[in-house]
Parts: C-alpha cells; sequence; structure tokens
C-alpha cells in the first residue's frame, strides 16, 4: 500500500513535532538535574520544577523572552568574569549550589528583599515539610552581579558585609550590657 503525498507531510510534520517535544524534556530534565544539586534528598514526587512568570507591566512574559534574557546574562557574566579579576568566585562560592534562597541572598550578599524581588527565580517544593509553601531559588550569579553591581564590585560587597558583621556585633554587645 502506498501513501498520499498528504499522509507523507503529516507523518513529517508529526516526526518534528515529536523531536520538539523531545528536545524540550530533555532540556527540563536538565534543569532539574542541575537544581538536584541543591537538594540531594528530595523525595521522588518533588522533583519537578515550576519557572515562575514575572508580570511586567501587566503583561505576562512569555518563556522565550525569559530565555533570551536569561542567555543574554549568562553571556554578559561570562564577558565580565573574563574581563575582570573583580568578578571572580569568593572563597565560599567555589563548592556552592547554582542558586540561592532569598534568606541567603540577604545575609550574604547584602541584597534587600526590593532588590531580590525583581530577580528571575525557580520554585521547589519545600524540603522541610510538604505543606509548606514552595521556596524560591535564586540565581547565584544573578544575585552575585546584582551585589557587586550594588556595592561597586567584590571588594565593596566585602567590605559591606564586614560592615553589617561588625554592627550586628555591636548590637549584640550593647544588649549584653543591657542585661547586666
Amino acid at each position: 500500500m502506498a501513501l498520499t503525498e498528504e499522509q507523507r507531510k503529516r507523518m513529517e510534520e508529526n516526526r518534528k513535532r515529536a523531536l520538539e517535544i523531545r528536545k524540550k524534556r530533555e532540556m527540563e530534565k536538565e534543569k532539574e538535574e542541575a537544581v538536584e544539586g541543591f537538594f540531594a534528598a528530595a523525595p521522588p514526587q518533588e522533583e519537578g520544577l515550576q519557572h515562575k512568570k514575572r508580570k511586567v507591566d501587566g503583561a505576562t512574559e512569555s518563556k522565550e523572552d525569559k530565555k533570551q534574557r536569561s542567555n543574554v546574562l549568562l553571556s554578559g557574566e561570562r564577558e565580565d568574569c573574563e574581563n575582570s579579576d573583580d568578578e571572580s568566585l569568593e572563597e565560599f562560592e567555589r563548592d556552592a549550589s547554582a542558586y540561592v534562597s532569598q534568606t541567603e541572598a540577604q545575609k550574604t550578599y547584602c541584597l534587600p528583599k526590593g532588590t531580590i524581588d525583581v530577580l528571575s527565580f525557580v520554585e521547589r517544593d519545600n524540603p522541610h515539610q510538604r505543606g509548606f509553601s514552595k521556596m524560591k531559588l535564586y540565581s547565584r550569579a544573578e544575585v552575585r552581579r546584582r551585589a557587586r553591581k550594588r556595592f561597586g564590585g567584590k571588594s565593596g560587597l566585602i567590605t559591606e558585609r564586614e560592615k553589617r558583621k561588625m554592627k550586628r556585633y555591636e548590637q549584640e554587645l550593647k544588649e549584653v550590657k543591657c542585661l547586666r
């Protein structure tokens, strides 16, 4: 039985669609594997990631726009790292996860909540309790880039971190003196 031209055309379209779906699933699986390094003990049903769309001036950002933006960010970060010694990693960042929680971003990178709110993130089921709200994980590279831009580079960020540490120490010392 010979196939008609219409049947061949439909078969070719279906084959292309199936290849696109397979490619999309492989990319999603790679993203999941990258995030799994952050929580190695996640239960199997919690392995899926949900990418959150940001609303910008009432319009929702599409996946393609987000992908283009992230590619631009990544290429820009690579160029910054190659062109400047100031963009080198700090010691604690060398073996750290690619993602950072909101609390860690605020404490380690000295960023206010408002700045963190505009960053892109992935949502992940909370590993402590399934019923808790989902965690937001931010790209460490993007958080680092924002913090260094805000404080004038790596040395400015380190100085700000030390300044805040001293302020906390003085505050705790003051509280201890009040107790006596």
